[in-house]
């Protein structure tokens, strides 16, 4: 438990130059901005989980230019500890930002109550529910690619989803009543408990099937 705990450390000081107060200032901005413009949070949440999935990359782009692997085996890491440490660290990336994004949220909806002149500010719960498990979906199928074939080689193979995702969501803004229509479709599946957790279930499922698979393609590479 230990090695694991001063794995997920060693991951965070990895990435730490990467996390800059312009970085972040620039994040809390696009955000901010586009929950204004929508006048709904969940569009600024499912922004703030594409920041968070672009840098669930961040520790293997580290991890390759310092040869952080070969490190990790010097240092008697095993490999089940890195995989784990890993699936670890990026779920409280995701809550990280999950966090900063409803903080943010919090004072759009401040400003729109003081400033607003009656405009409101929408917040579909199940778009709010939804959309974190989707994007993290997205990195379950992600990560098992790092794993097997490193982020240089990776990358590209690990943005279709990402790219089929925001495809859809436009072609579905783009039709008149789009998101109003997909708004409405989830209030009535989520009207019964029981579809929140067949998702849960099915998220689960994906998870560990996506850290199993990671192990596999880890253990048997060679550094």
């Amino acid at each position: 438990m230990s090695k694991l705990r001063e794995f997920v450390k060693l991951d965070y000081f990895t990435i730490k130059p990467y996390f800059t107060v312009k970085n972040l200032l620039l994040y809390g901005a696009v955000v901010l901005f586009l929950t204004i413009m929508s006048a709904d949070i969940s569009t600024g949440l499912g922004i703030g989980m594409m920041f968070a999935t672009m840098h669930t990359g961040y520790p293997f782009i580290a991890g390759e230019k310092c040869n952080m692997d070969a490190l990790y085996i010097t240092l008697s890491i095993r490999k089940k500890i890195v995989v784990l440490g890993r699936y670890i660290f990026t779920f409280i990336i995701n809550i990280c930002f999950v966090l900063a994004v409803f903080a943010f949220s919090l004072i759009v909806i401040l400003v729109y109550g003081t400033f607003g002149n009656g405009l409101q500010m929408a917040a579909n719960s199940s778009l709010l529910l939804i959309m974190p498990a989707l994007f993290m979906s997205m990195q379950a199928i992600q990560l098992p690619l790092y794993f097997k074939l490193g982020y240089a080689k990776a990358k590209f193979i690990s943005i279709i989803p990402f790219a089929i995702i925001m495809a859809g969501y436009m072609v579905l803004t783009g039709f008149q009543g789009g998101i109003s229509g997909l708004s409405e479709t989830l209030n009535s599946v989520f009207a019964s408990g029981f579809a929140y957790l067949a998702i849960g279930a099915v998220f689960m499922g994906i998870m560990y099937a996506s850290y199993r698979l990671s192990l596999v393609f880890y253990t048997k590479r060679e550094f």
